[in-house]
């Protein structure tokens, strides 16, 4: 699925410099972002867990389950970024099926990455 083009004329968009911290572990969640430009580094108690590039998602987990967020996010480079709220969010994960799946996805592959993680 190409959120690019389904959030084209989304109107909740910020921009983030290069090194800006976008959000900190445990803070208290207001949004999930997909990465329109830029890339941006995931980070847990200072170590890092990778990054994520454009059409990227960062901060579902929070949204799904605790309000809270698991790990700290700084722009890489540049940053453009679509915020949805709670509200889109639940409209998208009902309406749109794709994105469903790719949340699901995105929240498999993270949960895979930290079984490496810690596994070692």
């Amino acid at each position: 699925m190409d959120f690019l083009k389904m959030l084209r004329n989304w109107k909740d968009v910020d921009e983030f410099p290069a090194d800006t911290v976008i959000f900190q572990e445990r803070h208290p969640v207001d949004f999930l972002y997909i990465i329109m430009s830029g890339q941006i580094d995931l980070t847990l108690r200072g170590e890092s867990l990778g990054n994520e590039e454009v059409g990227g998602i960062i901060g579902e987990m929070a949204l799904i389950n605790s309000n809270i967020r698991s790990a700290t996010i700084t722009a890489k480079t540049d940053c453009r970024l679509a915020l949805i709220d709670q509200a889109s969010f639940n409209s998208l994960l009902r309406y749109v099926p794709d994105f469903s799946q790719h949340v699901m996805k995105v929240l498999a592959d993270r949960l895979k990455h930290a079984y490496e993680v810690i596994g070692d």
